[in-house]
């Protein structure tokens, strides 16, 4: 059975018409002008690269916005998820992004803008398989993408589940591909990019949610000077509906007036 909450069932519904549309080296200095932004492109529908090979995404467009109103280009460097937080710290990029979730390790090390989405983590198995429940995960092989929320959740839990093994995928591709040529059991990630791929894949089943409710924001530096006005371009965003109109471009719907996406929030 497909385990889903309210916003993210809105959001599969009418994601259903909606068309589908090696990292590169970070170099240390940058001038004033640019925006130095990390991410990893494998996560539809936040960040990704199209047809044409343009990189396009959710979180490309709030960030676009956002380096409009302080007046920099983004430049966009790829790179694995765990190479972000170090690359933070050493000052090859500015800012991260990657449906990153607030979470107490982090909030500690690196300074977050306020929330901009709520989500969850659950399990993506074969359509086929016999796993139907987090219980179902006992003696089997999950695979994670490493330093992600996901990756936490499974780690703490893996003796508590009896889960076999963790295996770390590089990405979802590459998790899917696994689970497709039954190397692992079960994939845990991002509910919306999960079902997101479930659009173009009648052979995958989302089968139980993660209790792990988080929401996203962009991580900087700790004390960057560029935390503040990046907060502040995303406040002004949510009150003038940029930021609901990127949501309903990307979605198909407007978000929720009472959520993350459309409330103005104190940083963590």
């Amino acid at each position: 059975m497909v385990v889903a909450s309210r916003v993210i069932m809105r959001i599969l519904t009418a994601a259903l018409a909606l068309a589908f549309g090696a990292p590169a080296a970070v170099p240390p200095a940058r001038a004033d002008s640019e925006l130095r932004v990390g991410t990893y492109l494998d996560n539809k529908p936040w960040q990704f690269r199209d047809g044409t090979g343009a990189v396009v995404g959710f979180e490309v467009d709030l960030v676009e916005a956002i380096g409009a109103q302080i007046g920099r280009k983004v430049v966009i460097h790829e790179m694995v998820f765990g190479e972000m937080f170090p690359a933070l710290e050493e000052g090859r990029i500015d800012l991260a992004m990657s449906t990153i979730s607030i979470v107490a390790p982090r909030v500690g090390r690196f300074d977050f803008t306020q929330p901009y989405y709520e989500t969850t983590q659950g399990v993506v198995v074969m359509r086929n398989s016999p796993i139907r429940s987090l219980g179902g995960l006992a003696g089997r092989t999950v695979s994670v993408i490493p330093q992600t929320t996901s990756d936490l959740w499974v780690t703490a839990n893996k003796e508590r589940l009896g889960i076999a093994a963790i295996r770390k995928a590089e990405g979802l591709d590459e998790g899917l591909a696994w689970l497709g040529e039954g190397s692992v059991d079960a994939h845990v990630g991002d509910i919306p990019a999960l079902l997101y791929r479930l659009l173009g894949r009648s052979d995958l089943a989302v089968v139980a949610r993660v209790p792990s409710d988080e929401r996203y924001a962009l991580m900087l530096a700790r004390n960057s000077p560029l935390t503040e006005p990046i907060d502040a371009a995303i406040t002004k965003m949510k009150r003038d509906g940029t930021l609901a109109r990127i949501h309903q471009k990307w979605f198909g719907i407007p978000p929720e007036p009472d959520g993350p996406t459309a409330m103005v929030l104190p940083r963590p």
